[in-house]
């Protein structure tokens, strides 16, 4: 055989040998790589998450992933940082389980129509007049939920002829206004056109609107609340989610506000009892047996 054939065979095999040692240690180096990559923990979703959902507690967990691999917009935990304290808001989106959530997911407050945007499925937004007096001297804020009170003006009349003392009956128990709570627990969405809170004003700001999120049912007693008498917002204390159903104690009156009507029929009926006509008379009664005098 030719030497140079021999020599041109043998540096294609070297070759062959080397190019397979250099593949062999390049893998082994990726796959040790892989093995000992710094890991990092970020923020998924712990379940399948809808749009307009509000983050809570139990929505998202921390999950490891290659500190190498982390892509624009991953929310890392930093120290011993609770999942649900490093995002909060309400969803722009849905999100599936196990899905990393980022911060663009959620609805910016000065974009777009954030009022409706931040409406659940079913509630409508509504907007009622108000001033210092009528919103807590102007300390409810985007975000607290309040009740809502409406005084108004009666006229009740009943025919003597048809229920007799019906009329005195109603005079005990109102004079001209009543008050009660017609919403409770409604969630403030906005003060005039700010639907946000914002932590670096200490100070009370009265609005001259103020947007409530309600369903359409209490949509429509709050329209006719507002032509019907004067609208007042009871603001809740954090936390306090109470909905009564039925009344506990009856409805307020400006007769009832009092116990002077009470002390005056009570005054009245023992003069009744002592007299017999309800007035107090110094007279002396004389009977001879046929007649009387005074």
């Amino acid at each position: 055989m030719n030497k140079n054939i021999l020599i041109v065979l043998g540096g294609a095999v070297l070759a062959a040998v080397l190019v397979a040692v250099l593949v062999q240690v390049s893998l082994g180096g990726k796959k040790g790589g892989s093995a000992s990559a710094e890991m990092v923990e970020v923020l998924v979703a712990a379940r399948d998450l809808k749009i307009g959902d509000e983050l809570s507690d139990g929505d998202m967990r921390w999950q490891e992933w290659p500190k190498g691999s982390l892509f624009r917009g991953a929310i890392k935990r930093e120290d011993e940082q609770e999942a649900a304290e490093a995002l909060e808001g309400r969803l722009r989106r849905d999100v599936a389980k196990d899905e990393a959530v980022l911060k663009s997911f959620l609805l910016r407050e000065k974009a777009g129509n954030f009022v409706a945007n931040s409406l659940e499925p079913g509630m409508r937004a509504m907007a009622i007049k108000v001033e210092a007096k009528t919103m807590v001297g102007g300390f409810i804020k985007p975000g607290d939920f309040v009740d809502v009170v409406m005084t108004y003006k009666l006229n009740i009349k009943a025919d003597k002829n048809e229920a007799p003392g019906l009329q005195t009956l109603v005079n005990m128990n109102v004079d001209k206004w009543a008050s009660e709570t017609i919403l409770q627990r409604v969630r403030v969405l906005a003060i005039d056109q700010t639907a946000e809170f914002e932590d670096d004003k200490d100070e009370a700001e009265v609005g001259k609107t103020v947007t409530l999120a309600v369903d359409a049912q209490q949509a429509e007693k709050l329209a006719l609340a507002a032509e019907f008498g004067k609208i007042t917002l009871a603001l809740r204390a954090v936390g306090d989610d109470v909905v009564r159903e039925e009344r506990a104690w009856p409805t307020v009156t400006d007769a009832r506000m009092t116990h002077i009507d009470d002390e005056i029929m009570h005054q009245y009926n023992s003069m009744k009892m002592n007299t017999g006509t309800g007035v107090r008379r110094n007279v002396v009664r004389i009977y001879n047996g046929t007649s009387g005098s005074e």
